[in-house]
């Protein structure tokens, strides 16, 4: 019972907050997306980023671990993908950046940071971080055949996390005013993404249903399985272990469909892939939680 219960105090502040995003957009609420999505990425993000790293008690070694597994993850996921998709006979194009590019941010970092507090949000971070550098340029590439590197460079969470990382091992200490100005600044952020999670599911529709579910199975089941895969093989327990798990398992980016849309790639299905892919997600949460906290 005692698990249970530490399970639903994880899972109910997600659950309650894009609720209120999606019940917002159902009833015709005003919620600019571009105005609070970039007051989150370019204010907001940076700010936690910096703020959480700066004050993570972990060694370097343990971040350094936590970026290679990354970065071995979305390896994976680019590799099996790829086979999967040309088994199943549909686009790579379309599809191969959703399946190798999982929501870290909305639903990731939520879960990073209520399942292990701190520690969990620093490292949960970490990855975030390096998915956001891939997909903005790997999966961007795969959707239009070229990257886009000038937006990619003005994205301020790339710079903000190898200063965090850096203040971090140098111990740089802060004055009490900026700190806390980061800290509050960063603060809005997860309550925002969570709201703009909600928001995003009311607003997309579901028409192929058997080609959502299918690769939701892939992405959530492949996701789940190279997670556990790689906690193995770079030994990782505790808090990197159960971070690397949730945010390897998390469905579809909401992200896909803006770059699905902006280079005509699919882009009703990929929004439909979001909605089924987030919803199987939230579904199976309890489960997931019950083995990345063990």
């Amino acid at each position: 019972m005692a698990m249970l219960a530490d399970i639903f105090a994880v899972i109910a502040p997600i659950f309650v907050l894009a609720g209120l995003g999606f019940i917002w957009a159902k009833r015709d609420l005003p919620f600019p997306m571009d105005a609070i999505g970039q007051l989150a990425t370019h204010i907001g993000t940076p700010c936690l980023v910096i703020a959480t790293l700066l004050k993570a008690e972990l060694p370097q070694s343990e971040l350094s671990w936590m970026a290679l597994a990354a970065v071995t993850a979305t390896t994976c996921f680019i590799i099996i993908g790829f086979i999967a998709l040309r088994l199943l006979g549909l686009s790579w194009r379309s599809y191969l950046a959703p399946m190798a590019f999982p929501n870290s941010g909305n639903a990731g970092l939520s879960l990073c940071l209520f399942a292990f507090g701190p520690p969990g949000l620093a490292l949960g971070l970490v990855c975030f971080a390096l998915n956001s550098f891939c997909n903005f340029s790997i999966g961007q590439a795969l959707y239009a055949g070229r990257g886009n590197w000038v937006g990619l460079l003005r994205a301020p969470v790339i710079y903000a996390v190898p200063l965090g990382v850096l203040g971090n091992q140098l111990h740089v200490d802060l004055p009490l005013f900026l700190m806390r100005s980061l800290e509050t600044a960063g603060a809005i952020t997860i309550p925002l993404m969570l709201l703009t999670l909600g928001v995003s599911l009311a607003s997309l529709k579901v028409q192929d249903l058997r080609n959502a579910l299918t690769l939701t199975a892939l992405r959530l089941g492949m996701g789940f399985a190279v997670g556990m895969v790689l906690t193995w093989a770079f030994g990782m327990t505790g808090v990197a272990r159960g971070v690397l798990i949730i945010q390897c398992a998390m469905p579809v980016a909401v992200i896909n469909v803006i770059f699905a849309v902006r280079y005509a790639r699919d882009a009703t299905a990929v929004a439909g892939l979001v909605v089924v892919s987030t919803l199987v997600s939230f579904a199976t949460l309890p489960l997931l939680l019950l083995i990345a906290l063990e």
